[in-house]
Formats: C-alpha cells, structure tokens, sequence
C-alpha cells in the first residue's frame, strides 16, 4: 500500500521564504536561551516575541491555538504547584487554610510563559516548511545522516501504523468489541497491540529490502538545494542577538 506523506499546506510569509538552514540554527539559538531565562519580564517579552513571529509567518489560526493549548497544558503543573509549594514563609497571600506564595506565583508564571515561548518558536520551525526540509537543513548543520533518516522513517510510517491502528478498531467494532475494565477488554487490547507491533516489524523489514533493491548505500542524500541570501544572514544575526540580549537581561537582573 502506498500512503503519500501528509504534509500541511505551507504558507507563503517572511519566515516561509528563510533558508531552512539559518532558521533551524535561529530558533534553536533561541529556544536554548529562552530556557535558560528566570525572571518573569524576559519570559514574558520571549512570548511576545514569539507571538509576533508566529503573526508574521500566517499560520491557520486554528492549528496554532490547538498546538499552544497542548504547550500551556504541559506547562500548566509549574503554574499550578509551584504557588503553594516555592517560599510559603516569605510574602503572599491567605487563601483560607492555604497561603498562596507571591515568589512562587511569580516563578510559576516565568516558567509558564517560557514553556509557551519555546512553543511559538517550534510551531514556526515546523509550521513554515515541510518536515523533509527541516531535516535536510539538519543534515547540512552536521547533524548525523542516521539520525536523519531514522526521523523520516518515522515520521513516513507513524501515519501507515495508525492506519493500521485504525482498520483493526474498525474491525473490533464490527464484532461487537466494547473496550471494557475487564480482563477479555484488557486481553483483547494486548493482542491488538502485538498485532501492530508485530505487523510494522514485518513491514520494517519489506522497507528495508526495497530500499536496498534501490541501492540504498546507509548514507542520507537528498535533492534539496540551499541558496543563502543576506536576508537570510540577517534574520539570523536579528534573532540571535535578541536572545542573547535577553538572556543578558535576564541575569543583569534588570527584570
């Protein structure tokens, strides 16, 4: 059965038309100092900034706020604990029984936005071009060409697998399979997971086979061209240098 990759309509914007290269080597310059910023304010104007670069590249606004709501979800237990957990015995507020920590609000809201900052900057990296491309760009950063391809691989066979998935549901609801907290719900739950597993190891090895009739040589190669532009310098260099400011706000302790 042949699947075709499922790649999301790319908008054409600004972050669109930047070589793959610079914005995969700019994000993930910002992303590491955006992680390593404390303070509120800096978080905050990193949310921002994310905010506006996510403007910029014209994504559906459906598909950003359904991935921003799964980021402000993981990020939400540091929002939630740390209030009443992080520096009780300093200033705050009495919430009946509960004293509500003013140092630990403060925290939790500094690492909730930067959850959420790192988020805006991931959805631009994968939202402004396709997946393949982003990987060939790693691979001409040296990332390893194994590593490459295993994420392809991947990413190529995850949506087979959950056909998969898909068709044995259907076929167990047909039956009259209810899924159950019982041992024939859990029993027949395991069998379906062997099913896949053992089905996507037997077409792991159809894969393997077909790409060696193909000369596959164990090297990643692709036809992907790169053209830098000063454009694409200069984006670069702009990101760059605001996240290094930003971290040196950060810890000059002007926030």
């Amino acid at each position: 059965m042949n699947l075709p990759l499922r790649y999301r309509p790319v908008p054409d914007s600004p972050p669109a038309r930047w070589d793959a290269r610079w914005k995969l080597a700019a994000v993930l310059a910002a992303a590491f100092g955006i992680a390593a910023v404390n303070h509120l304010a800096p978080a905050a104007v990193a949310f921002a900034a994310g905010l506006a670069l996510l403007a910029a590249a014209r994504l559906p606004g459906r598909w950003v706020r359904a991935r921003l709501a799964v980021f402000a979800l993981a990020a939400l237990p540091f929002l939630v604990v740390l209030p009443f957990t992080l520096d009780t015995a300093g200033p705050g507020w009495n919430l009946g029984p509960v004293r509500v920590s003013e140092h630990g609000l403060v925290a939790g809201l500094a690492v909730f936005l930067r959850c959420l900052a790192i988020g805006t900057f991931a959805l631009v990296l994968v939202g402004t071009a396709p997946l393949h491309q982003t990987l060939t760009a790693a691979h001409k950063l040296k990332v390893p060409g194994l590593l490459v391809l295993l994420a392809l691989l991947a990413y190529r066979y995850a949506f087979l697998l959950a056909d998969e998935l898909r068709r044995l549901r259907v076929a167990l609801w047909v039956r009259g399979f209810r899924t159950r907290a019982n041992r024939h719900g859990y029993r027949t739950l395991g069998h379906v997971v062997g099913a896949v597993l053992v089905r996507g190891a037997d077409r792991a090895g159809h894969v393997a086979d077909a790409m060696r009739c193909r000369g596959f040589d164990g090297h990643f190669h692709t036809l992907t061209a790169f053209r830098t532009t000063p454009a694409d310098v200069g984006a670069f260099v702009l990101l760059v240098s605001a996240t290094i400011a930003l971290v040196l706000w950060d810890r000059l302790g002007l926030s």
